[in-house]
Order: structure tokens, then sequence, then C-alpha cells
């Protein structure tokens, strides 16, 4: 027997069976109130959470103890319906479907895919018997069989294919038979075929208005045995809607089509992007604050995107908000490592290692097991070192031996393989319970002793939902390691016979995925705002409701035709589950507007990802008139803004935003006695950023380039003209030696920073390089064919008694100005001298085409010029303390430019004239004095090419050691 019950619309349908069950139901006395004898189904599980709260809240009002109903949601009831084997769970029939594809005719699977993936690939089957799994859902879920499906063919393809799917399916349930399981799906249409669909016990159906033809088929079976218990469907609608409604409350689509909702206006807000939904919400949010508490009010979202971006800014303004929707393992430290972890197994590179210790718990664990580095900053920061320098490669290839940085990037590989052996050094195929146990006991190795009492404790709780339950008292990465936990149990109980062998990589990447979607729901509390689906909004009674994203295509949701159906089926499916939909958001809307005293819908112009969001067809749900007038409104009329203080009071003193993200100013009183060549010019750059690289010491540190910079490029091309310069080769005239010697000791510079196991883009760079110094080979010939000889290269001066090279005493070199020295310091990429003229020349190697005057001087709008670089000034000034036996005027300066194209690579002299000079000197004593007065303003034009936007946390700061910073 089955009674349909239509309680209006008026009051929450919550509140309202509450009512019910009290008079239907209630204690006969004052005694205790006993519901255990009852199944209640609902469309969701947070309408169970919610009435149990009611049903107990009920019971202490009345000061009452309660014996609950046992609470089901439509998902859950299917099962209670009938009996059957032990049901498949999903992965197992993912399982079973990707064994039988992969042992079906090649040629047959074309009707499927277009290019079946190779026998061993595991994880593309996998992905397909997926697909297959839920084709399977969505057609039993209309009631029907693939048999029923191929009858319905109409072309031969369609035919042909639905005839393979059908033989698949006798595959399939073979399969799953053999592992003694059954599929769900199956076993539901056996139960109707042989009419043994039977109720137990009681059941209400509560706002259960969108149940499937299954289902329906399920119910009706049980409503016409006579061993059944009785079904009571309870409808958020008043009696004269009935025909509105099948006999357990579900709808009839087509008689929902042309209801006119009882919208107004003034219940509609539009807004802009999700920044501007965001605001509108807490607008109307205080709003509503001048009436309701905060347990009063609820916020609905159409969308999960738009979740985060609400709950930030209500946290911003110090608004508690709870997400029921639950939080994914996905998007905690726990998802994170996973696929860290995945990424480093699969590619096995220096940039997947430097991704995954920057993890905190990998970090941690590593810090402890690196007896030469206990902070991770140490090494990080020469991990860092190592990859934006050498640009290695594979993990496991050696690195170069003579970088610095090899000795800890191996031990931190090491530290890593070791945690992940079992996964790395197990290379034959497992079954994947047997990686689940495998990878449970990588995690607790990691998170160590506290996290053994996440480990499920009830043998049965690998049955339980993917939805774990909250715990207060732990943190959020506990939370999901205890969600993680639990389906890894579920998965260490896969079927046997079932569960196939899958590589490490395969296994853990799967599961992986598994995991990231796993999710757990907070505990509720009263000094927080409920943040609900669209879904569980018409079951929620909270007397306010603002809902965001009333917008196309979150409602109704959009929904396309499986491809793989028969057109004919495909096109009735995909207009009727439509209209279904309609029905239902008609109907939950119907109820948001007669159920609450108060209700704002905010139609947003776009989606959290920027896409446009149109409004929802619900707003069309009204006269044509209405309609037009509502789209026009909103798109065209802004809503008033106002602003909102946050809770907190504001703060003693003002701050002004530029000031508060304004670089730290200079410390008063800090400078620095020695100055580099290349200093002067990052002064007259800009004398903060000079501040920050000279005084502080501090430069940035990018590890993610893929190749050298220019500033690398263009010391691999110095490395190669430095060596050449010391070699037997220095002063030779032949081009073709000349040549041979420079390429060879450009792959010895290579070698020794780079290695073999360097990027692809480096090994290019190199042979750029070797094109350039076939270049230079001609240059250089024609130069010592000249008569001029290499004398020294990379010589240096400082402001130190000992010579950095020789180690014999020398004179400090620095100025004397005012009264107080200070220490000048630069290397000299290269001095020649001419033996039959005695001349003498400084050159500088550069990477680039630019004579000395263009890098040196710049030009001003009066026709003048202006000094930016003082390096080769300052060289005349170096050439005394050089040990150079000639008036410092004669002697040439230039640059030996390397460049990018043939015709530029050449000796380019400077041309300066002794005025210039004069102004140089100048300029070099005026920078001394401001240096040493700590003026250091930073340029208010900025620089062209900016080492320090870390400064906007764009990047990091690393501190150079005494040691570190070279002759520049």
């Amino acid at each position: 027997m089955t009674q349909t019950i239509f309680l209006g619309w008026n009051q929450p349908l919550l509140v309202s069976s509450l009512q019910w069950l009290k008079e239907t139901n209630g204690p006969k006395t004052k005694g205790d109130w006993n519901l255990s004898h009852l199944d209640l189904v609902f469309p969701s599980r947070r309408a169970i959470d919610r009435m149990k709260e009611l049903l107990l809240a009920e019971a202490n009002a009345a000061k009452q103890t309660v014996d609950l109903p046992r609470m089901l949601t439509v998902g859950d009831l299917p099962s209670r319906l009938y009996e059957s084997d032990a049901a498949a769970l999903d992965f197992e029939q993912t399982l079973a479907w990707a064994r039988v594809l992969a042992a079906a005719n090649q040629d047959d699977l074309s009707v499927l895919i277009s290019s079946p993936p190779a026998p061993d690939a595991a994880d593309a089957w996998l992905e397909l018997g997926g697909t297959m799994r839920r084709l399977h859902n969505s057609i039993a879920a209309e009631g029907l069989t693939y048999a029923d499906v191929l009858a319905m063919c109409d072309s031969a393809g369609e035919r042909r294919r639905w005839q393979f799917f059908v033989d698949l399916m006798k595959a399939y349930l073979a399969e799953l038979a053999a592992a003694g399981k059954a599929d769900p799906n199956e076993a539901q249409l056996d139960a109707i075929r042989d009419n043994a669909c039977r109720a137990t016990r009681p059941l209400v159906l509560i706002g259960t208005t969108d149940i499937s033809k299954l289902l329906v088929s399920m119910l009706t079976q049980v409503e016409s045995s006579k061993n059944s218990a009785a079904i009571t469907a309870l409808v958020a609608a008043p009696d004269a809607h009935a025909k509105r409604f099948d006999l357990f409350g579900n709808l009839n689509a087509g008689r929902w089509q042309s209801h006119c909702l009882p919208l107004q206006d003034g219940q509609l807000i539009p807004a802009g992007d999700i920044s501007d939904q965001t605001a509108a919400v807490m607008e109307t949010l205080s709003e509503l604050g001048q009436k309701y508490r905060i347990d009063q009010i609820t916020i609905g979202v159409t969308d999960e995107s738009q979740v985060e971006p609400i709950e930030n800014r209500c946290d911003l303004l110090g608004v508690a908000t709870h997400r029921h929707l639950g939080h994914r393992v996905g998007q905690t430290a726990v998802g994170r490592l996973m696929h860290l972890v995945v990424t480093y197994l699969q590619r096995r590179t220096w940039r997947s290692l430097a991704a995954l210790v920057r993890h905190a718990d990998v970090t941690r664990y590593v810090s402890e097991r690196c007896p030469d580095h206990l902070e991770s900053e140490m090494w990080l920061r020469e991990l860092d070192q190592l990859l934006s320098s050498a640009f290695p490669r594979s993990v496991d290839e050696p690195l170069p031996e003579e970088v610095q940085q090899t000795k800890t990037a191996n031990q931190i590989r090491n530290v890593l393989d070791q945690w992940l052996s079992p996964l790395i050094e197990n290379t034959e195929p497992q079954p994947i319970r047997q990686w689940s146990e495998t990878l449970q006991a990588i995690l607790l190795e990691l998170h160590g002793e506290s996290a053994q009492s996440l480990l499920p404790v009830d043998p049965d709780a690998a049955e339980e939902s993917e939805e774990a339950e909250s715990d207060a008292s732990i943190s959020r990465t506990q939370q999901a390691l205890r969600a993680v936990f639990r389906l890894l149990h579920r998965f260490a109980d896969l079927s046997p016979s079932l569960d196939e062998p899958v590589e490490g990589s395969v296994a853990v990447e799967m599961l992986a995925s598994r995991m990231s979607e796993v999710r757990w729901v907070d505990d509720p509390s009263p000094t927080e705002i409920e943040l609900l689906g669209w879904l569980d909004l018409a079951l929620d009674d909270s007397p306010a409701l603002v809902v965001c994203g009333l917008n196309h295509p979150f409602v109704p949701e959009a929904q396309s035709g499986d491809p793989f159906l028969p057109q004919s089926l495909r096109s009735t499916l995909h207009q009727s589950a439509n209209d279904r939909r309609y029905a239902r958001d008609v109907h939950a809307m119907q109820q948001l507007l007669t159920s609450r005293e108060t209700v704002r819908f905010l139609v947003g112009s776009h989606s959290a990802d920027g896409s446009p969001t149109p409004p929802s067809r619900l707003l069309a749900a009204a006269t044509p008139e209405e309609a037009a007038k509502r789209v026009c409104d909103l798109l065209t009329v802004p809503r008033p803004k106002i602003e909102i203080e946050p809770i907190q009071p504001p703060p003693a003193v003002s701050v002004d935003s530029k000031a508060f993200f304004a670089p730290p100013p200079p410390e008063p009183g800090r400078t620095i006695d020695t100055l580099s060549v290349t200093a002067f010019s990052a002064y007259l750059a800009c004398p903060y950023r000079f501040y920050l690289r000279h005084v502080l010491r501090l430069r940035p540190l990018d590890d993610s380039p893929l190749e050298l910079a220019a500033n690398q490029f263009g010391d691999l091309v110095h490395g190669a003209l430095e060596e050449f310069g010391r070699s037997d080769y220095k002063n030779e005239t032949d081009p073709k030696r000349i040549e041979e010697a420079l390429i060879e000791e450009l792959h010895k510079f290579a070698a020794k920073h780079f290695g073999d196991n360097t990027s692809t883009t480096v090994k290019l760079q190199v042979r750029q390089a070797q094109r350039r110094l076939k270049t230079v080979a001609l240059r250089q010939a024609e130069r010592a064919a000249a008569g001029w000889q290499i004398h020294a290269v990379e010589d240096a001066v400082d402001e130190k008694k000992i010579h950095p090279i020789t180690g014999k005493p020398k004179k400090p070199t620095g100025i004397e100005l005012d009264g107080q020295f200070t220490g000048l310091r630069g290397r000299f990429d290269r001095i020649d001298f001419h033996p039959e003229t005695g001349r003498w020349a400084i050159l500088d190697y550069k990477t680039h085409g630019h004579k000395p005057e263009k890098k040196h001087l710049k030009k001003l709008p009066d026709g003048s010029t202006q000094w930016v670089d003082l390096q080769l000034p300052l060289y005349r000034r170096f050439i005394p303390d050089l040990g150079i036996d000639a008036d410092p005027v004669d002697v040439e300066l230039g640059y030996f430019n390397v460049a990018e194209k043939d015709t530029e690579t050449q000796i380019n002299l400077a041309e300066f004239t002794p005025a210039q000079f004069a102004a140089a000197d100048e300029l070099i004593h005026h920078c001394v004095r401001e240096i040493r007065a700590c003026h250091f303003e930073p340029n208010p034009d900025g620089v062209e090419f900016d080492d320090y936007e870390m400064l906007m946390n764009e990047s990091v700061f690393i501190p150079m050691d005494d040691d570190t910073e070279a002759f520049e």
C-alpha cells in the first residue's frame, strides 16, 4: 500500500515532515519516542543530518528520548529492496570491464575506440572500463538493458556497436560471477524481472522528487506486493498540484514546463564576475544580519567553484562559514603530496624532485635524514642553485662531479628514493590491493607515529561511505589522511580474482586520482553560516537564504547525451533528462520562494573561471513580459552597492597600502667599503637595487628556467675563451687550429658545469656558442697575425694586500677620497700586448654586438650624453695596479664582441674623449661619496631588467656567502 501525503510548500518540507511524524508515529503518552521501525528516505545526506538534528531537538524540547529511524539516501534504497549476492564495488566493476575489453577482438573494439590501447597499457584499459561502467549506469537508470538498446538501433553501425556491447556485457557479468560478485544494476533489473522487490520495513519517502525509472519500477513492485510494508511519500506541494506527481512523489516533468514561479523582481540581484558576486553575497548578508541570527541564514551555491571565493570573502570580513559540500583530499596537503609523488615516479627528473621536496611534510622528512644539512633552507638553496646552474634532467643519471651542489643533491635523492623504494624497486606488476598496502605504509613512514591513530579501527570501515566524518580535534591534513586510509582499506579488500596486476606507477596514479575525489565534512557550528549546494537547498529549513549563481549552465544543470547511444534513444533520453532537471529545479525554487521568509538570488555575468554565464532558464518561468523585463533589468540596471565594514575593529594606526607593500627601507648607516666594477653601473641604474645586491648581498635565485640566461651563456663563452687564453694555442695564427682549440675548451667547460645529464635546450645553446666561436677563431687569427699577443686572462685587482691568484704581496686597489679609502675590485677578461709597438689593450668579452659607446653612454633629449656604465673608465684607473708599463692614456680599451651575427663578432675599441673620461672620473667620485653616505633611494622609473621582482613575492632571496661573489 502506498500513500501520497501533500504537506504544502508554505513551510520547509523537513519541518512539515517532522510534524507528520509526530502526528502519525509520535509517543502515545509522555514516554519515549520510538521511530526505529521506520526507514526514512531522503534525496541527500545533508537532509539526513538535518532531520537528525530536528528530531533530537524536538525530543529534547519535550524532555523525551527518541529512537531514531533508519535514514537512507535515494542511492542507498535499491539495495534494501531485494536480496542479492555481494555487490561489486564501483572499482571492481571497472576492473571487470577493463579485463573483458582487453580480451576482446581488436577489430571489434573499433566500434568503441578508433585506436585501442596497447595490451600492457593497464591505465588506459581502466579508463576505458570506467567509461563502460558509467554508460551501463546511465542505461540501467532508465530501466533498460543493453539488449533493449540493441532493439532500438536504427542503423547498421549502431546495431554492430550495440551487439558488441551486448557480448561484452555477457563476458563482464561472467567475470563478476566468477569472483562471487554481482553487478548492482543487473541485480536490480533481475529483481524486477523475478518480482523479488520487497520492503520489510515501512518506507517514508521525503522530498524524493527525482528518482530514476529503475527505482520507480522497484517501488511499483513493492507497492503491489502483499508481503511488503507500506510506502508513504511526503511531498512539498498543496493537494491542488497532486497531478504533477506520481504515486511516490516523483515529478511528472511534463506538467512543470509551463509553471510560473512567484518570483519578485526585488528578490533578484545582478552581479558581475565572481569577485563581484562574493561582494554581493556579503552585501546581502549584511542586510539579513540585521534581522536574523547566523544559524538562521544559509548561503546557496549552484556550482562548487563558487565556494572558495565566498569563503575567502567571508573570512576576510570575520564571517565564519561551514562547507557542507565537504573538503576534497585533492585540495589538501595530502592531495598535493600524491600528485607530486606520481609526477616524480613517472618523470624521475630533478625538477619533479625539487617540487616534491618543497612539500612541507617531505621537507621535514628530508631534513631529518640529511646529516650535513639539518636546516631545510640550506639544502633547498643548494638544490635550487644546482637546477639554475647545471639544468640537470634525470635523477638516474650522474651529475657533474665538480659542481659544488652535487653531493647535497645526491643525498636528497637517496633519501627520497629510500622512502619510495617499495614503489621504485618493485618493478614487477602487483595487484592493486597490494599497492594500496604499500602506499599506506609509505604515508605512515612520512607522517610518523601520529598517523597510526588515523587508521580505520572498525574492520567494516572499508564498507562505509567515502564521505568521511570529521573530527574537530585533528588538523585538516590528518582529516585528509584518515579519509585516504579509509579508501585504501577499501582497495585492500578488492576481490582477488578481479584485482589486476599493474605496475607501481600506474597503481599510484590511479589511487591518487581516486584519493583526490574523497571528501570529508567538518562538524557544523551554530556560529557558522551554512554553505549548501543547490540540490540541498529545497530541504533546508533556514528562514533566510541567499543563492549565488542563478545562471546557465548551473541551474538547471546542462547535460549532453552519451555519444555511444543510438541517435533516436540519445535524443529521447537527452530531452527527458533536461525536462526532468527543469521540473526538479522549478519545484525546488518554488519551495524556496514560498517556504522562506527572505530569499535572494544572485545572477552573475561570469563564472569563477571567467566563462560567460547567461541568466538561468528558471527566470523564464513567468509570463513572457515578466521574463523579458527581468532579463533586461539584470543586464542593464546595476545594483546599489554598499560598503561592508568587517566585524573586527579597525587597526589603531591606519596603514597606507602603498607603504605596506613597498620594499623595506635601507638600514640607516649600513653600507660597504669595497666596490666592484659592475657595482657602479648598478648604483647608477637604481641605488636601492644596488643596496639589495651589494650591501645586503641578496640576489635572486630562480630554478624555473630551462635554458641558460644571458649572463650564463656569457659565462659559457667566457669559460672557453679564458682557457684558450691560457693554452699553448693562445698566439696561434692558423684559424683552423684556433677553432679546434676553442671548441675543445667549450666542451670541457660544458662537461664540467653541465655534464651530459642536462637539458636539451642547454645542449642547443652549447651548439650556438660553438658556432659563434668559429667566427671568433677567424678574428683571433687576424689579431695574432697583426702581432698582438694574449698577455693575460682573468687578471684581477682588489682592495687586499695579497694577489688573489698568485698569492704574492701587492698594493691594495682603491680610491683615496676625502681622506677615506674605498677599495675597488675587478677582473679583466683579457690583456693584449703588441711586442713590436709596445702597445697594450684591455678587452672585455661581450656576447652582444654593441660598441662600448652604446653601452656606456646614454643620449639625452638635448643631444648630450650621460654615463650609465663606468666599466672601461674604471679599467683605466686600474692600469697601474696591473703591472702594465704604459701611460693609462695610451692603453686601448674595448670589447671583443662574440655576437650572434658573424658581422658583429669583432674587436671594438672605445673612442671616449678626454672630456668624457674626466666626466667619468667625477661620476665615480660622486658614486663613492653617495654610497658612503648611504643614499639608496629607489629609481622611480624602475629598471629595464629587474632582478628584484621577488620583493612583490614573485621569487625568493638567498644571502650570498662572502666567497660566492666572484670578481665582476
